[in-house]
């Protein structure tokens, strides 16, 4: 069918099934402009049904069919045998639930596993405490220690600013040094930094991270240029692999290995980054109209037209300008979404770094990922970037801030 209908075959099978059904996301699309919001009250409902009702409704996809819900976000809340996940949970208790505090990290700290355990496990002491289970994992771990995130909280004035010498220390302890002290949290602990400041420099195998390699030799580092593109697109995998893989090029050229990975894959091909670079001319200024096109096209869409990159190449603009606009799933990003509505933008506070900080990596997703806390805190995505990271440390320049106003005082 697909060679007959000249289409992808990987797409067509997002949307039919051998049985000749469709989908989920064919369905979806189908009536994608009368889906029904989640509510709260469907919450109640699933959580009502129980696996025998969910089975008689034709299982997770058969309910999101029944109450014109996609079931994509059907399935954040809802699991297979009734229970509603730790995000549904929430949501309904939304409103009656406490915020986390030291006073709560000093207790949950003597408890030990045996004292989890008799609570009912991490769930059980979240329903306890009345706090929300996945911001209580960011702090407690299941065999009754804090996690670096808690010692962190509990302990933040103290943070020791990353040096060099502490760089070259670190490189000098190998695996089994980092390993003997309790990996790289323990290595955070003992030196008194915080962790998710040490894991941008060093890795669990001993290795510093290129950054670190960098900021160890900052002076020497020669610019990339045009030239250097074109010899590395003629070198192929094989000689990468030759040169020490794509920091051994990096090396052996004297640059950044972080820099020479936005122009080179391991394979030997350049990213459209470094395609763009040497082809620049005749490239398209992204137009907010192209915005609200992009918007409206849908992930089916852009996998149709061969993805971000065929996108790019379609409206002859660069794939990496084009990427922070557009996700590959179809929606705006949130550099998008100010750009087409600009204004209102909050700055930010050392109060919403103390907030993000106590997110988490749980907290963070719940909230929709980066794009959803800078929507939901009226803040420029762009800019919250430069504070908060995914697994929800602070970035350097956000832990420095913070430490900073501590020492002022």
């Amino acid at each position: 069918m697909a060679r007959r209908d000249n289409v992808r075959v990987a797409a067509l099978k997002s949307y039919l099934r051998a049985d000749g059904s469709l989908t989920p996301l064919g369905e979806d699309r189908l009536t994608s402009g009368r889906k029904a919001k989640i509510t709260d009250a469907m919450l109640q409902t699933w959580k009502a049904l129980g696996p025998a009702g969910i089975e008689a409704a034709g299982g997770l996809d058969g309910v999101a069919k029944r109450d014109n819900v996609r079931a994509a976000a059907l399935k954040n809340y809802l699991r297979a045998d009734g229970r509603l996940t730790l995000l549904g949970e929430d949501r309904l208790a939304r409103g009656g639930k406490a915020t986390i505090t030291d006073a709560m990290l000093r207790t949950w700290k003597i408890l030990g596993q045996a004292g989890i355990e008799a609570a009912g496990g991490l769930d059980g002491v979240a329903r306890r405490d009345n706090v929300p289970a996945a911001v209580l994992r960011n702090y407690l771990r299941a065999d009754g220690s804090l996690s670096q995130l808690g010692e962190n909280r509990l302990n933040p004035g103290g943070k020791a600013t990353i040096t060099d010498a502490m760089l070259r220390t670190w490189k000098a302890l190998g695996q089994a040094g980092i390993e003997a002290a309790g990996g790289l949290d323990g290595v955070a602990k003992r030196d008194n930094v915080p962790a998710g400041a040490l894991k941008n420099y060093l890795r669990a195998d001993g290795r510093l991270t290129p950054r670190g390699e960098d900021r160890l030799n900052p002076g020497g580092k020669a610019t990339i240029t045009e030239a250097m593109l074109r010899t590395w697109k003629t070198l192929g995998q094989a000689e990468i692999e030759a040169a020490g893989g794509l920091n051994g090029v990096a090396k052996r050229d004297n640059v950044p290995a972080g820099a020479l990975k936005n122009y080179l894959r391991a394979d030997g091909s350049l990213t459209q980054r470094g395609e763009d670079r040497l082809n620049p001319d005749g490239k398209a200024t992204i137009t907010d109209a192209m915005l609200r096109t992009w918007k409206a096209l849908g992930q089916a869409e852009i996998a149709a037209a061969g993805g971000l990159n065929g996108v790019a190449k379609r409206d002859n603009v660069p794939v990496m300008a084009l990427k922070n606009y557009l996700h590959a799933d179809g929606s705006l990003t949130q550099f998008g979404e100010d750009r087409l509505a600009p204004g209102g933008k909050a700055k930010i506070t050392d109060a919403m770094l103390r907030t993000w900080k106590a997110l988490g990596q749980a907290g963070i997703k719940t909230a929709g990922g980066l794009d959803g806390v800078a929507r939901r805190d009226k803040v420029s995505a762009v800019a919250l970037r430069k504070y908060l990271r995914t697994d929800g440390s602070l970035t350097p320049l956000g832990e420095n801030r913070l430490l900073r106003k501590a020492g002022a005082h």
